[in-house]
């Protein structure tokens, strides 16, 4: 794969909470290679919002619903960081329509980067850079496929949890790895302490991926399905036995 000037597009979700402290780091190195970004809609639904009310339960839950409120009644936390870098942000309600395809032709990109993008990647978008398509998966691919794979691992007891940054394909959270690490679970960790680290780890990993694109280093490993474990939301015995295991 070779290198050469890059040309990056963001996929991402506007919350107020991890993203901008992830990207931070990262656009003070690679913000002039960032030739836009698009918030495809998908990410706040029913099922997310269900599952994080039983997880962070009435009280946590209004809190992060108060600052979600706020974040949005300011324009979007993660909006105003890339308007603030002068970051294009295109309109994307479907990442695969052809209008949006058009959109990135136009812009010449030549590496997509998707975090926590909530719409599924086709084979047109994913064909389309040069570079290809990498995501950000919070879990130590092959095994952690899925949702919340942060605190599937902080409940099986793992010492520490992965977080992975792997090459796209049509399948979820398939591809090779080109970037991964471990991060340390410490007693007394809870999902609100442990998402910081993995922000700040994906921040490291993104820059370190895109260092390889650019000198034309990537080195690409595999991501074997026949290893894969993979993880939903938690049931209400799964969330009974977190609020167990983080009472304070």
């Amino acid at each position: 794969m070779d290198g050469g000037a890059m040309r990056v597009f963001l996929l991402l979700v506007d919350e107020p909470f991890y993203t901008v402290p992830c990207l931070g780091p990262v656009l003070d190195r690679w913000g002039p290679s960032v030739v836009g970004a698009a918030f495809p809609p998908g990410f706040f639904d029913w099922k997310r919002a269900w599952s994080s009310l039983r997880v962070y339960g009435p009280v946590g839950m209004a809190r992060r619903t108060l600052q979600l409120g706020l974040a949005a009644a300011r324009g979007g936390a993660v909006h105003r960081a890339l308007a603030a870098r002068g970051i294009r942000i295109v309109d994307a309600p479907g990442v695969n329509a052809p209008q949006f395809l058009e959109t990135l032709r136009q812009l010449n990109v030549n590496l997509i980067v998707s975090l926590n993008c909530p719409q599924k990647l086709k084979a047109p978008i994913l064909s389309l850079p040069a570079h290809g398509c990498i995501n950000v998966h919070f879990g130590k691919l092959p095994r952690y496929r899925g949702l919340m794979p942060v605190f599937h691992a902080l409940l099986n007891g793992d010492p520490s949890f992965g977080v992975t940054v792997h090459l796209m394909d049509e399948k979820l959270d398939n591809g090779d790895i080109v970037a991964q690490t471990d991060v340390p679970i410490v007693p007394g960790d809870t999902l609100e302490t442990l998402y910081p680290k993995a922000f700040s780890a994906a921040s490291r990993l993104l820059d370190q991926a895109l260092g390889a694109f650019e000198s034309g280093s990537v080195i690409r490993r595999p991501n074997p399905e026949s290893q894969r474990t993979y993880y939903t939301y938690p049931t209400g015995s799964q969330i009974r036995a977190y609020r167990r295991l983080t009472r304070h």
